[in-house]
């Protein structure tokens, strides 16, 4: 009896070591490939830009003041009327006729026919809301990236729309705001009846851009001696080694690849682990405080 009982845990105690053997290879095996995420190079078109936000405006607004007391005889407009340049707008009762200066739609009318406008008092508003403009604040790191005609796009978030606009000036001196020196640019734009004055707009810049570029995730870009950039990819027998590349420009979250891979190459990207060790002294530090 005995015999057979140790037969039967020697065979269970081989068992145990075969499957022990098994699984630790395995654990060994995939160590390293869960170090990594792999991802494929791929054709992209990539854009480097700077984004600004700023408010929309009108190009043209003017404001009909009265120079004098005057009592207004007759309204040749009304609100919401558009009107070129030199049109005449109103009539004083000493017979004076007051034109426009500029073109644009008369947005507001504060006084009414045979009312007295004091010296100084706003009669009506004029704005032109097809010529709009956005105005941006460029730092000193950033202004040489733009210049008066450049091309923008404007994105406007509230409507879901994007034009196209000119950059038209440029501040020739900065303003300081917390220690920081900024431009003034000046964004044009064609408007429309669903762009409205007061809308928040982001304007982007495009610095440079690549079409149809070999592209990775920037995470995968790795630095070796004298700063030779490379990348590690697995090769046909599932092994990973370095591979240098030469790198072209980034949106920050992919980059061009100009030498050093192909599209559909395998590059391994080093996953971003926690240390338990770290973890358990500021525990242990917590925990006394």
């Amino acid at each position: 009896m005995k015999t057979k009982k140790k037969i039967i845990i020697g065979g269970i105690v081989g068992v145990l070591i075969v499957l022990g053997a098994i699984v630790g290879y395995q654990v060994l095996g995939n160590k390293t490939t869960n170090q990594y995420d792999e991802s494929k190079v791929t054709v992209e078109n990539i854009v480097n830009d700077n984004r600004f936000t700023g408010v929309i405006e009108s190009q043209s607004r003017e404001n009909i003041m009265a120079t004098s007391s005057q009592k207004i005889s007759e309204f040749y407009v009304s609100e919401g009327d558009e009107v070129e340049k030199d049109t005449d707008l109103y009539e004083t009762s000493t017979g004076e006729v007051i034109s426009a200066t500029k073109s644009g739609e008369v947005s507001k009318i504060y006084y009414e026919e045979d009312d007295t406008v004091p010296a100084g008092g706003e009669v009506m508003d004029i704005v032109d809301y097809t010529n709009l403009q956005v105005s941006i604040k460029v730092d000193e790191y950033q202004l040489s990236s733009i210049a008066e005609g450049s091309p923008v796009t404007i994105n406007i978030d509230s409507i879901g729309r994007s034009v196209q606009g000119t950059v038209s000036e440029i501040s020739r001196e900065a303003k300081n705001e917390n220690g920081v020196a900024y431009f003034t640019a000046i964004v044009d734009f064609q408007g429309d009846s669903a762009i409205r004055i007061g809308m928040n707009a982001e304007v982007i810049i495009v610095k440079e851009s690549a079409e149809n570029a070999l592209a990775v995730p920037v995470a995968a870009i790795q630095f070796g001696e004298n700063n030779q950039t490379y990348v590690m990819v697995k090769n046909n027998s599932d092994t990973i080694e370095n591979q240098n590349v030469t790198t072209g420009i980034t949106d920050g979250v992919k980059i061009q690849i100009t030498q050093g891979l192909n599209e559909n190459d395998t590059v391994m990207i080093p996953k971003i682990t926690t240390s338990k060790t770290t973890s358990l002294k500021q525990s242990a530090t917590s925990g006394g405080n």
